[in-house]
């Protein structure tokens, strides 16, 4: 049975997903002495010197990112790509937090490090510091879009699984049918659209699916932010020991270059940030023909993102003009451009309708 009454153990859980819309930081953040991480271990390294980070006290800047190794359309041996990635800045001044959420196959030109994939998920792996691979992408974050970056998160992607299972699954609301491809690309099903309790391989395919929409990394990243209120939504009613629980097998999948004491303190700052005040921005743009023998790339329009970086994303900085970006310009995006890319995560979660059934893992039709 539902509890509305807003309780300080509850509030407690709202600050504390707000992290991960964050997933891999808001677990590793606060429980840090229950996780035993060593910051700074593990192939992503650390941030070299040459990576700018905010020059605010109040202002804090994080990079997260989901690593794959396991992906139907590319080849994974190695280090992985870094399939999800977010920048997340906390304004200590005003208790709010923006994320900007950045397309795996956004195109960053050809003088990147990308194996020949002109695309951002690759540049972890093909960079030329394979001792501190997290720079090879902060280091172009810095470059194109404008941004400090004052600390890392990474996740091993192969935990997402097994951590919603852990958890006995989530309740979701899917916005719309998603279709469900085999190995050959043949679709075989479709998680149709509605509330449902999803078990860790059906959200994998939720939040990771892109085929079979015409803008496809753009409706992946749209997705995602559902599944980000329904991590919320979970965690609203989990009790402190079920998510206890999932702590010693997430701690292995993480990796980080905060202290204890800079955990310490970021937690004590998130701890007075409300859903109301979390934005998400997704990068506008759209899909691109083939460049240079690229494909299946991403394209983002500068002059529509940097007014958004400006107003959300340097709450304490100076504006930077679209002149200023390293982004590649003179695009031509062949199915469209998507503009309207900013959520407000507490409207979102405001939004969910309630579930209509209990459905199990394996929703399909």
């Amino acid at each position: 049975m539902k509890n509305n009454k807003t309780t300080p153990n509850k509030k407690w859980h709202i600050v504390l997903v707000s992290v991960l819309c964050v997933f891999a930081i808001c677990l590793s953040l606060v429980y840090w002495k229950i996780a035993s991480i060593a910051p700074g271990e593990g192939e992503a390294g650390a941030l070299t010197p040459d990576i700018f980070g905010s020059t605010n006290k109040d202002t804090l800047y994080i990079l997260v990112c989901g690593v794959d190794q396991d992906d139907e359309d590319e080849n994974r041996s190695g280090p992985g790509l870094t399939d999800m990635i977010m920048v997340v800045c906390l304004d200590k001044a005003t208790n709010s937090m923006s994320i900007l959420q950045i397309p795996r196959d956004t195109y960053v030109g050809e003088l990147a490090p990308t194996g020949g994939t002109g695309k951002i998920n690759a540049l972890y792996a093909n960079g030329e510091d394979t001792v501190n691979r997290i720079s090879n992408l902060a280091r172009v974050i810095n470059e194109q879009f404008g941004l400090p970056i004052d600390f890392y998160v990474t996740i091993d992607m192969r935990a997402f699984r097994q951590i919603i299972d852990t958890l006995g699954g989530i309740e979701m609301y899917v916005p719309w049918d998603v279709p469900v491809f085999d190995e050959n690309g043949v679709q075989v099903s479709v998680i149709p659209q509605g509330t449902h309790r999803i078990d860790g391989a059906t959200a994998e395919t939720i939040v990771r699916s892109r085929k079979g929409y015409a803008q496809g990394d753009l409706m992946r990243l749209e997705m995602q932010q559902y599944f980000y209120a329904a991590l919320f939504k979970t965690f609203l009613t989990f009790p402190m020991s079920d998510i206890v629980r999932v702590m010693p097998m997430f701690s292995a999948f993480i990796n980080t270059d905060m202290s204890v004491t800079q955990l310490g303190s970021l937690a004590a700052a998130m701890q007075k940030v409300d859903t109301a005040n979390i934005t998400v921005i997704r990068c506008p743009g759209g899909p691109l023909g083939e460049i240079n023998g690229h494909t299946g790339l991403y394209g983002i329009n500068a002059e529509n993102l940097a007014p958004l970086l400006n107003e959300y994303m340097r709450p304490n900085l100076p504006s930077v003009p679209a002149s200023e970006l390293g982004l590649p310009t003179g695009l031509t995006y062949y199915q469209g451009e998507i503009i309207d890319v900013v959520t407000n995560m507490g409207g979102l979660l405001n939004a969910q309708p309630e579930s209509e059934t209990e459905a199990s893992g394996e929703n399909t039709a």
